[in-house]
């Protein structure tokens, strides 16, 4: 929608430039302004304002009264490009009430490369930004990225147990306007068959979980039967495969607790389809391995990030096991399933092939799960950079 004031930033004139003409800095000024409003009105008409990418707003981690704000983009209502490069912290301190957390373009004085005046060398204009939490939104030029009714007596500011209803003392994003082309960044699973799991052939099952989300527009790939070694780190997504007992050597439990520790996701179950009884033996060791990674482990309930994106579950379906009382767990960028889904997503069930239905909600989950796991490394990788 055009405005009179929208409207009235456009120039007007621009300067037509004759041979022998006078360059002063007055003129080579007007002469870039017009480019630089021109530029902006065509960000702003064409791609509107609000979030490009990134500056998502997460929690401090053990929560306090500290939010942090993730590297991004926006444009603001009059076009101008606002960068933030690194995480950025704000503290609330004892702020209270309905807060905004907004961002704004801000501009440095003139200063020399070296930030010393020397009338030899150009004087530069550094783009800045300014963050404030406000009681109410500035009529200025701003972008809105949370907001955050806030009682200091209540506890520490924390993530929202569920993001559509946010509560007291928890980040709201829902009013965040994402402008852009929002492409999807590749993800890359790698499968882990841990030894005494031969013939499993779990990463089938996972590569047909990554060939749904890409007819879906999704960019995900899948290496199968990688080594516990060097290279781990390329992984978004390490889906490790038990069965038998297993005892990992030094070298195969630091390359994981090295892969964990510097952000990587893990997705851990072993395969039911020759285990007449209990629960196969791997799962007792590698839940111990946990234990020593540090990791603590809770069941997945509803209104868990899980259950919501890309698709919308009320309980995890069906996997190829039927005995007993499957679970879900998760624990810091890990889950541990004994639902046995990496059969399932290959069109089996215990006793029978797989139901259509059973193997298309089956395959929902697992982009649900490649999606959650990618997301929560991108945001470890985003807070140590």
């Amino acid at each position: 929608m055009f405005s009179r004031e929208l409207l009235g930033l456009f120039p007007r004139k621009r300067i037509r430039a004759i041979d022998g003409m006078a360059v002063t800095a007055e003129v080579w000024e007007e002469a870039h302004d017009y480019h630089r409003m021109v530029d902006r009105l065509h960000t702003l008409l064409h791609h509107g304002s609000g979030i490009v990418g990134g500056l998502e707003v997460i929690a401090s981690d053990p929560a306090d009264s500290s939010v942090y704000v993730l590297p991004g983009m926006a444009v603001d209502p009059v076009g101008q490009t606002i960068v933030v490069p690194e995480p950025r912290a704000y503290d609330l301190g004892s702020a209270d009430g309905m807060l905004y957390l907004v961002l704004a373009y801000n501009e440095s004085r003139p200063q020399s490369g070296n930030g010393r005046v020397n009338n030899d060398e150009p004087l530069y204009i550094y783009n800045q930004y300014t963050l404030e939490a406000l009681s109410a939104l500035p009529p200025t030029p701003h972008v809105e990225l949370a907001r955050i009714w806030r009682r200091p007596s209540a506890g520490p500011i924390t993530a929202p147990q569920e993001p559509n209803h946010p509560r007291l003392n928890e980040i709201d994003q829902r009013y965040r306007r994402q402008i852009g082309h929002q492409a999807n960044e590749p993800v890359s699973v790698g499968v882990v068959t841990l030894r005494g799991a031969e013939g499993t052939e779990h990463g089938e099952g996972m590569a047909n979980v990554a060939a749904a989300m890409r007819l879906n527009g999704g960019c995900v790939w899948v290496d199968a039967g990688i080594p516990l070694g060097d290279g781990l780190e390329r992984y978004d997504l390490l889906y490790v495969v038990g069965r038998d007992m297993v005892q990992l050597n030094n070298e195969e439990m630091n390359a994981l607790y090295q892969y964990w520790q510097q952000g990587g996701a893990l997705f851990y179950e072993s395969c039911r389809r020759n285990q007449e009884s209990g629960d196969p033996a791997a799962d007792a060791r590698f839940l111990d391995l946990l234990t020593s990674f540090g990791v603590q482990l809770r069941p997945v309930e509803l209104g868990h990030e899980l259950f919501k994106a890309p698709y919308l579950f009320g309980a995890p379906p069906d996997g190829f096991e039927t005995r007993g009382a499957p679970a879900l767990r998760v624990g810091e960028r890990v889950i541990v399933s004994t639902f046995d889904y990496g059969c399932i997503w290959r069109g089996e069930r215990r006793g029978r092939p797989a139901a259509r239905s059973e193997i298309r909600n089956a395959l929902e989950w697992g982009a649900n799960l490649v999606t959650w796991a990618a997301a929560r490394r991108a945001q470890a990788h985003a807070l140590r950079a």
